[in-house]
């Protein structure tokens, strides 16, 4: 009896070392299926808009890189990327440039 109670004593507690780690693993899968979804509304929305964007997630929040055409892009892309389900906050480190020939 002392050896079965010891044996789920000691499984008990590998599982809760190792608790955390399977968290970050599970947490770690799902940022990639949002990242991925999120690139995936993009394109289908913006189409060549969102050539130069990529995306990555951590626990819901999602950050948009790259560059666009301007300030409405980002903030079309912005929008977009936020109406995909499991997007918690949508952040940008988007910067812009300008065709504009004056410059």
């Amino acid at each position: 009896m002392t050896r079965s109670i010891n044996r789920i004593a000691a499984a008990a507690l590998i599982a809760l070392a190792a608790g955390p780690f399977m968290a970050a693993q599970a947490a770690t899968s799902n940022d990639v299926d949002l990242a991925s979804a999120v690139q995936s509304s993009l394109n289908n929305s913006l189409g060549s808009d969102a050539s130069g964007l990529t995306v990555t997630a951590n626990n819901g929040n999602i950050t948009l890189h790259g560059w666009t055409q301007g300030p409405q892009e980002e903030a079309k892309a912005r929008f977009v990327a936020s109406k995909v389900p499991g997007v918690h906050n949508a952040y940008s480190s988007v910067r812009t440039f300008s065709s504009d020939s004056n410059e």
